[in-house]
């Protein structure tokens, strides 16, 4: 049996290579392929490990031997995976690793909007103290948080949120029902929460979910963070509201579109670069995710599949 990791890998230690390799021989390639190079590689092993290749249906058709794909990342919106499973591929990902990273993330974005942290920043660098007008913001204590999808992270969100003493409403498209957490509609969300936190997938059905009819039922005082893909939120409309100054501010750890976008311009948002899963602990996660999927395929009882 063969595994390759067909692109570049972000984390991929000794230790999990060894373990990999007690399992069977891996091939691990330090570049991103093209499509023509992506679909040899994809056809030259039994399972594929895939970070950042897109693989669609075109390439799926070329495809040949392989048996098994796993995506290393939660997420895996880049995969054709219907077109994967009608030949017969097995598809699964890393689903649970980063949960606790990226809801502590939320926080991080959450308080650095309301505490203006940026600006402090700044503030003291130009050799200022005690300065205390632009920097007034309000305490979590009490204030409602609203969880848009109540999934791994959404629940890891809400238990955060509940020890900092806020109210927590969410909705969430199967109707999960999380300890402590008020289900209500998705428009009640964005009319009621004084904080809200987007913890969706990528898919066809969420791309611009949060509309512009969504944003502006947001109170005037609210602060949006999205920990999602960027292509969840009406970016147009988001960019409006915060250059309005009809919200306090957005927290953002991706953007549809990172080049000449304006709403990098705003000083009322906080930007993060995609790393909010990016912790010691998730990394580790991580391998131990990949290791346990690569094993299920050898037993012959798949696990974390996403079809």
């Amino acid at each position: 049996m063969k595994i390759t990791y067909i692109d570049k890998p972000t984390y991929l230690p000794d230790w999990t290579i060894e373990k990999i390799n007690q399992i069977a021989e891996m091939k691990v390639y330090d570049d991103l392929p093209n499509e023509t190079e992506a679909i040899r590689r994809l056809s030259n092993t039994d399972i594929a490990i895939v970070e950042w290749t897109t693989i669609n249906k075109n390439m799926v058709d070329k495809i040949d031997g392989l048996k098994y794909l796993i995506a290393i990342t939660t997420s895996f919106d880049y995969i054709d995976v219907d077109a994967l499973v009608a030949k017969g591929i097995h598809v699964s990902n890393c689903p649970t690793y980063s949960k606790q990273s990226v809801a502590e993330h939320v926080f991080a974005l959450m308080l650095s909007v309301n505490r203006k942290l940026a600006l402090a920043d700044r503030t003291c660098r130009e050799g200022k103290s005690h300065v205390y007008p632009p920097f007034l913001c309000t305490e979590l204590r009490g204030k409602t948080l609203g969880i848009v999808g109540l999934g791994q992270i959404g629940s890891v969100v809400s238990s955060i949120a509940r020890a900092f003493g806020m109210n927590v409403i969410g909705c969430s498209k199967n109707n999960n029902s999380v300890e402590g957490v008020t289900t209500v509609s998705m428009l009640e969300v964005f009319k009621s929460s004084d904080f809200i936190s987007i913890n969706l997938p990528h898919n066809e059905e969420t791309i611009n979910i949060v509309s512009k009819d969504l944003l502006g039922n947001m109170k005037a005082n609210a602060i949006l963070v999205n920990t999602s893909r960027g292509n969840v939120v009406d970016e147009e409309a988001l960019y409006q509201l915060l250059k309005d100054k009809k919200i306090v501010g957005a927290g953002l750890d991706d953007l549809k579109n990172y080049k000449d976008n304006k709403i990098l311009e705003l000083d009322n948002v906080i930007f993060t670069p995609g790393s909010a899963w990016y912790s010691e602990e998730a990394r580790e996660a991580n391998m131990v995710e990949l290791i346990k999927n690569i094993k299920s395929f050898k037993e012959g009882i798949l696990v974390n599949l996403v079809n």
